[in-house]
């Protein structure tokens, strides 16, 4: 969950929206985010991670980062004395080409001084899929605010429409039919849209202790907790 400080106050975190073909949830406007590669286990098992992004398996931060970049051309890295870092247009253009060519992440970046940066992302959630779906998961969320001096922009292949937006106003487009929305994104953006500014949400995502959270399916294909709680 990538957020950022609201063109009109509050915050606005970015969706992207699934291709058509995507035999997953296609067309629905989801956070950035896939699938954990080899490349992502073998980075964390090689140390390849600046920090931690907490009580959580690093390559799952690996590949947290991987896909941040690879999705929304957002880069979170450090440079090799262990600094922030947010390379220009221009190297971002270059890392966009060279990821896109087939070269390892951690290769690539390592290439132009930088390290992936998993202390700039927070550990929040933990949702496991019903176990009425016929295809599982166990997702792993994270937020990380957004480097000023980065442009987020949707890959145009695995995902498409990236866009900027309050979660209160996602929230109501999808109550409108206007926007795709899925359960778990959507207690996300209702959680998100109680803060009042990026702060809040990293405060309140550093305290959080995170427990596997597992919905259930109703009669009529909605989804719902089993006893509707707060405390995930």
């Amino acid at each position: 969950m990538l957020v950022r400080p609201g063109a009109a106050g509050g915050i606005a975190v970015y969706l992207t929206r699934r291709s058509a073909r995507s035999r997953f949830v296609p067309d629905a406007y989801v956070f950035p985010g896939g699938a954990v590669d080899p490349e992502d286990r073998e980075i964390a098992a090689a140390g390849g991670l600046h920090g931690s992004a907490g009580r959580v398996a690093p390559e799952l931060a690996a590949a947290a980062l991987r896909e941040l970049f690879e999705e929304a051309g957002i880069l979170l890295v450090r440079d090799r004395a262990g600094a922030a870092a947010s390379p220009e247009a221009p190297v971002l253009a270059a890392l966009r080409a060279e990821r896109a060519a087939g070269k390892r992440f951690d290769e690539m970046l390592a290439a132009h001084g930088l390290v992936p940066d998993a202390g700039a992302l927070l550990y929040y959630s933990n949702w496991i899929t019903p176990v009425t779906e016929p295809r599982r998961f166990d997702t792993h969320f994270f937020v990380a605010r957004a480097p000023e001096d980065q442009i987020a922009a949707a890959d145009a292949v695995e995902v498409h429409d990236g866009t900027w937006i309050a979660p209160a106003d996602a929230m109501a487009r999808a109550d409108r039919s206007e926007m795709t929305i899925i359960f778990p994104t959507y207690k996300h953006l209702q959680r998100l849209a109680g803060f009042g500014d990026v702060d809040a949400v990293l405060a309140h995502a550093r305290a959080r202790s995170v427990a596997p959270v597992m919905p259930v399916q109703r009669t009529d294909g909605t989804f719902a907790f089993a006893v509707e709680t707060d405390a995930w």
